[in-house]
């Protein structure tokens, strides 16, 4: 996607969040629509907004200008960073100790842990059952589609509710079995 359909796809969520069509959640929990929210939530909002379609500052930081009170801006944004130093405090909580005294980004604390979990399955054959899985779902986007929705729920949603609840194994990809794009 371009920087000009990024930057409308911006435009567009945020006008629809603008427009009070609908209620939007409070960092506190809460419900209300735009013209309710807190200066913390609106910005909240924008800065997912922003992330979410990857526009440049200056559009993000004209977008805050034109939708909070200059007066409440610096509290809001203190606000925010703060929550979010907190959230990102209490997912790196979530991961073992590896005995490093300072904690590299979450990032790459993450793309550690996939690239271990990935290695653990380089050597396992392909899934036979994770084929038959994906025709399954490749089945039910095909009926959905089509608008035959009577039938999208049997037994893909069963066996992927198995997975969920750990009594069947997930599908597993091979090395090499993308066009040799490793997974």
């Amino acid at each position: 996607m371009n920087e000009n359909h990024r930057l409308a796809g911006f435009q567009a969520l945020l006008a629809s969040q603008k427009a009070d069509s609908y209620q939007l959640e409070e960092p506190d929990r809460s419900f209300r629509l735009w013209r309710d929210l807190s200066p913390e939530g609106r910005l909240g909002y924008i800065v997912r907004d922003a992330a979410l379609y990857n526009v440049p500052f200056e559009q993000f930081a004209e977008a805050v200008r034109e939708s909070v009170e200059s007066a409440a801006i610096e509290e809001a944004s203190l606000r925010l960073a703060m929550r979010s130093g907190q959230e990102l405090h209490d997912l790196e909580r979530l991961f073992p100790d590896d005995g490093r005294t300072e904690s590299p980004p979450l990032v790459e604390r993450v793309g550690e842990l996939l690239n271990a979990k990935s290695a653990e399955h380089e050597n396992e054959a392909w899934c036979p059952a994770a084929e038959e899985q994906a025709a399954l779902f490749k089945e039910m986007r095909a009926d959905y589609a089509a608008g035959k929705r009577e039938d999208a729920h049997g037994p893909a949603s069963e066996a992927f509710q198995r997975i969920l609840d750990g009594k069947a194994p997930a599908p597993v990809a091979g090395k090499g079995k993308d066009n040799g794009i490793e997974r």
